[in-house]
């Protein structure tokens, strides 16, 4: 089993917040598969997180990549009164034109090229497509960054998000995947590009370490090019932090316990 997602919206997988399809459009030119599954019942829509997907857009739609065909799982597919929201994990992306020459082999008719819908297909991507999509880096929901002398804190923080489905960036998690890698690239990418959000934990302590300032520059970087906002401070204390306006809306710490914070957290997500 696996779906795709057709749309008339260009910019409609041009983000990392919540999707949506209209309700009507769901489970349309689906295959025998699809029978049970029901926005009326929504343990059947469990499956679908577990399928592989593809999002495409309609052949008349305009936008910046329109012609990009993302591969990806689901997450948190949840029925409204009129739409079906959830979001979506990248982990791959071709041309559609790849999709457009094996369309049979997806059991994709012409004319679903030129439909919004939501299609749950039958058996799996061919390997003929898959041989094809570029591997797209993984995304964290979530980077936190911070002081040593704050880690029991934010450990707890980053305990509950992975206990609750959220894809965070915590350095005791990744131990592994550092290991051998050059930290000063690597974390440059995680905290300029490979977060939805950084949480910034600013202490007396943070400002005197020399990986927080790293972290700190990548993630302001990161907020210029995004133009919305992206670092979340979360303040221990009142010390001042180079390139974090007072202005900036931030959570005080100060009585708050890190379960409460880190659902704060999911919440910003949408969870």
């Amino acid at each position: 089993m696996f779906s795709i997602l057709v749309s008339s919206d260009g910019l409609a997988w041009e983000t990392e917040n919540t999707m949506a399809m209209e309700l009507g459009r769901f489970n349309e030119y689906s295959g025998v598969e699809a029978d049970s599954i029901t926005v009326k019942n929504p343990e059947t829509l469990e499956p679908l997180e577990t399928a592989e997907t593809l999002l495409l857009y309609e052949t008349a739609a305009t936008g910046p990549n329109v012609n990009v065909v993302r591969l990806g799982r689901l997450s948190n597919i949840r029925a409204g009164r009129n739409k079906v929201a959830f979001r979506f994990k990248e982990i791959g992306r071709c041309d559609r034109s790849i999709i457009e020459k094996y369309a049979r082999l997806l059991d994709l008719d012409a004319f679903e090229f030129i439909r919004t819908h939501w299609a749950i297909k039958d058996g799996v991507i061919p390997k003929e497509i898959r041989d094809k999509m570029s591997n797209t880096e993984e995304r964290y929901d979530i980077a936190l960054s911070f002081a040593g002398e704050d880690r029991d804190y934010v450990e707890q923080v980053a305990e509950y998000l992975r206990a609750n489905k959220v894809a965070v960036f915590y350095d005791r998690f990744e131990e592994i995947d550092l290991w051998g890698k050059d930290l000063a690239e690597h974390l440059d990418w995680v905290y300029r590009t490979g977060a939805q959000f950084c949480v910034m934990f600013i202490s007396k302590y943070y400002v005197e370490k020399m990986w927080a300032n790293h972290e700190r520059r990548s993630a302001l970087a990161a907020a210029i090019q995004a133009r919305k906002e992206y670092i979340l401070p979360a303040r221990f204390d009142s010390t001042d932090l180079p390139g974090i306006r007072p202005t900036i809306g931030y959570i005080n710490l100060v009585g708050k316990t890190p379960e409460e914070l880190a659902a704060m957290i999911a919440k910003k997500l949408g969870r």
